[in-house]
């Protein structure tokens, strides 16, 4: 099975140079680094270099040079973030060498053979996305899986279809048995393990484009977004982009809006959602939805059962074991 890593590009400042140019690169240092150095040769440079960082960063950035000179090898699959959305990926072809170019500010570099498509990390499970979130410039994705299935590269061995099959047509229908009062409690108390506070009851109705909640999304009162949320629980029927659009022009001025499904978006919904041009809609399909359930399980079940929703709790009672790590 192919590895997987990630290169940053300064937050997406490079990535269109690396796919223009068909390489990936790192900085720190204006020589070549090869494996004829050792993991301390190369700390002993940073700090030549860097005699002012601290020791963590130190250890930290010279251990990311040797880790791309040494363990990123040819066939590797390397992941660029754009600035927005947008994942740059593809194949290592080359040992590491030495550029110093007006391209990028990175001189110790690998060619890459670029995919012709992008992946939307929208698209990608819940858990992923959370990887994709680390500072570090370069690092090894353990959970990347679904990125080599996207692009028919994962041995069929390997897929994780089977597994994931089981826990999530598991745990979705369980969740198709609610009703739909039962659902939206549902979705209720998951906005709320995350840090969704509601400010106004339910609209409900076609006049309001069918927003189910409102409310403020609030991470640890770090930072926090007004936010309105419509919920569908759709089994198959995919949600289309005239379904986004009605939603986003019912949605209040200075509001983000999210949407809900059990099921799934049309592209053509994806596309509208994500247009840098409009206000932003976040998606979370059912597989998403399922992924936030299984992270906050013991949270959501707690809260239910405080509030004496035990039977709403006893109906989404699953076995924790069933799920892969």
């Amino acid at each position: 099975m192919k590895n997987i890593y990630v290169v940053r590009a300064d937050f997406g400042k490079y990535t269109q140079a690396f796919n223009d140019h068909s390489y990936v690169g790192l900085g720190w240092f204006n020589q070549l680094i090869d494996k004829s150095f050792s993991r301390d040769d190369i700390k002993e440079l940073y700090r030549e270099k860097y005699p002012q960082d601290v020791p963590m960063r130190v250890n930290q950035n010279s251990g990311q040079v040797y880790r791309f000179v040494n363990d990123l090898q040819v066939g590797d699959i390397v992941i660029t973030p754009y600035s927005t959305n947008q994942l740059l990926v593809g194949e290592v072809t080359s040992k590491v060498f030495h550029k110093d170019d007006n391209t990028s500010v990175y001189p110790l570099r690998r060619e890459v053979k670029w995919f012709n498509k992008t992946v939307n990390r929208q698209n990608l499970s819940i858990p992923l996305q959370n990887s994709l979130r680390s500072s570090l410039t370069f690092y090894s994705l353990k959970n990347g899986a679904e990125i080599l299935e996207y692009f028919n590269l994962a041995p069929k061995n390997q897929l994780r279809q089977k597994t994931d099959f089981n826990i999530y047509t598991t745990i979705k229908d369980k969740l198709l048995e609610l009703d739909g009062f039962e659902f939206e409690t549902f979705v209720s108390y998951l906005l709320q393990s995350i840090g969704f506070e509601k400010t106004d009851e339910k609209q409900g109705g076609v006049a309001d484009g069918g927003i189910d909640f409102e409310g403020i999304l609030s991470v640890y009162n770090i930072a926090s977004i007004n936010l309105q949320v419509q919920v569908k629980r759709f089994e198959n029927n995919k949600i289309s982009w005239k379904e986004i659009a009605t939603f986003r022009g019912a949605m209040k001025r200075d509001f983000q809006g999210c949407f809900i499904t059990l099921s799934d978006f049309q592209k053509k919904a994806v596309d509208n959602a994500t247009d840098e041009n409009k206000i932003p809609i976040t998606l979370i399909d059912g597989k998403k939805l399922i992924d936030i359930f299984i992270s906050q399980y013991d949270e959501i079940i707690v809260a239910m059962r405080e509030e004496e929703n035990d039977e709403l709790a006893d109906k989404l009672k699953f076995k924790k074991a069933l799920v892969p790590l």
